[in-house]
């Protein structure tokens, strides 16, 4: 859910990913909520809006990432700038939604050990396991950053395009295993599916694919005219309403051949989105806001169902508790979006651009 700088930022993903972060929003208010019974139409598409979501995520990163830096020449200066703007970029917000769960005793995750505190406060846990996350949702987080520590050589491997291409499928045939084995043979005692499904393995092919994404749309000018782009998001749709199969337990569709047929639908959302230039219009400035917000809806909105549980009367019907939850969602989204994400990414710039300027890193550079 990382924006990218102003000059190299593409207006219609940001949007795609600011709707895929409400989607996601959406759906956990929804389940706590419980505003659609298990099994109907509705909890059936918001299960799907909210778990693929976040697998958008991921190829909208990889795209990015690839966008901006897949001719990148790393040098000792260009990772120690990209790793502080990171940084800075994720772990504030990160860090004040860690304190919160703590402050407030809202069980995210494991118990929040030395080691535990130590993993989450160096975004390193990923590395380790996904779910070791002291927030909720903040596995897709831990993915995030094992993919900025991996970009510089994914990037300087995939310089010729074929190995971009035979890197994505060999990360694909990793993925074969987890997908229809590992995750549908998991017990469904405790969250056992849910810490066999957010594996590296399982994900780490979703980035390459956002890369392949971005060279394709690189190799042509061409985009889709207004009508085109609204009649083809018609069609698929159609087809996400039509592929989307009758299931109970939502891990049905994130495992198995129905994964990678609703994996092809996002991936489609991406590539409608990507080969799309949205035009000026009193309609552009809020969907890009939204884009601009999705990181703090996706971590802020527990906290905003939490106080609205508090602020309400037990007796208050679901759909006030629900629409409530989600406007809240997206005020404190804009607040911190303001006084948190912004004045720390302009920290982590001032600082990247104060450390390449110094004498020591122009001789090493």
């Amino acid at each position: 859910m990382d924006t990218p700088a102003p000059s190299s930022r593409i207006d219609s993903l940001d949007i795609l990913r600011g709707l895929m972060a409400l989607g996601v929003a959406f759906y956990h208010l929804s389940i706590w909520d419980r505003v659609f019974d298990t099994g109907t139409a509705w909890n059936r598409a918001v299960a799907f809006v909210g778990n693929y979501g976040v697998e958008g995520f991921f190829i909208i990163s990889g795209f990015c990432f690839f966008h901006i830096y897949g001719e990148s020449a790393w040098n000792r200066r260009s990772l120690l700038s990209f790793h502080i703007k990171r940084f800075f970029r994720i772990a504030p917000l990160y860090y004040v939604a860690i304190i919160l769960n703590l402050l407030l005793s809202q069980a995210r995750g494991p118990e929040p050990t030395a080691r535990m505190l130590i993993e989450n406060a160096t975004l390193t846990f990923g590395l380790f396991h996904p779910n070791h996350s002291l927030v909720l949702g903040g596995w897709s987080v831990g993915l995030e950053y094992v993919f900025y520590m991996a970009l510089p050589i994914l990037t300087w491997a995939t310089r010729r395009k074929a190995f971009l291409y035979l890197g994505l499928l060999a990360l694909l045939a990793l993925a074969l295993p987890w997908n229809f084995g590992k995750v549908q043979a998991a017990s469904l005692a405790g969250d056992a599916k849910f810490h066999t499904y957010v594996q590296i393995p399982n994900h780490a092919f979703l980035f390459l694919l956002g890369g392949a994404t971005a060279h394709l749309r690189s190799l042509t000018a061409r985009r889709l005219s207004r009508r085109l782009f609204l009649a083809l998001g018609a069609v698929l749709l159609l087809a996400i309403a039509w592929q989307l199969p009758m299931f109970y337990d939502h891990f049905d569709i994130l495992a198995g051949l129905q994964r990678f047929r609703l994996l092809g639908l996002v991936l489609l959302a991406v590539l409608l989105f990507a080969f799309f230039e949205v035009p000026e219009g009193w309609f552009k400035r809020p969907l890009v806001l939204l884009g601009d917000w999705s990181y703090s809806i996706y971590l802020v909105h527990p906290f905003a169902a939490l106080a609205l549980s508090q602020a309400l009367p037990a007796e208050t019907p679901t759909a006030p508790r629900f629409l409530g939850s989600l406007v809240l969602t997206l005020a404190l989204s804009a607040l911190t979006h303001r006084w948190i994400e912004i004045p720390a990414m302009g920290l982590g710039r001032r600082w990247a651009a104060s450390l390449a300027k110094s004498p020591h890193n122009r001789h090493h550079g």
